[in-house]
């Protein structure tokens, strides 16, 4: 009996420490606080925002994003020399080495299209990196008023 309960405490003592000495991935990005209001009536377009902190040692870059089934885009809003205000979708977004971006009205920001009748609260999404890995976050579904 004696024999049995040590090897059932040894087993378990093995994998605590197996599983304690494990790599995990760090979190190299975190996003934070996404939120969209839904489209004002009569529209199909409303834009959402949020913030995205990039915590490794590398520059980053989104290639796009996917609200499925929902379409989204990033764009951004420059203004010209003229003063002249466009906006853009961007073939990408880099996201600087140990920085924070925040998507704000007049500047960088997420388009959505047929929202209208969207009854959830969140709105699941993903951005697709460059080197091919994703992170699937969720947008607050925010009514107007």
């Amino acid at each position: 009996m004696n024999n049995k309960f040590f090897k059932v405490f040894f087993v378990i003592i093995f994998s605590f420490i197996v599983i304690s000495c494990a790599e995990t991935s760090p979190v190299k990005v975190i996003i934070k606080d996404a939120h969209l209001y839904v489209p004002l009536k009569g529209s199909m377009m409303t834009s959402g925002y949020l913030s995205i902190v990039n915590k490794s040692d590398e520059n980053i870059e989104i290639l796009s994003i996917d609200c499925s089934p929902i379409r989204a885009e990033i764009h951004e809003t420059t203004i010209n020399a003229k003063g002249l205000m466009k906006m853009t979708k961007p073939n990408s977004v880099v996201l600087e080495s140990q920085s924070s971006t925040i998507f704000v009205p007049g500047g960088k920001h997420i388009m959505f299209w047929g929202l209208n009748g969207f009854d959830s609260k969140y709105l699941p999404c993903s951005f697709s990196f460059v080197d091919g890995e994703s992170i699937n976050f969720n947008f607050l579904v925010q009514t107007r008023g």
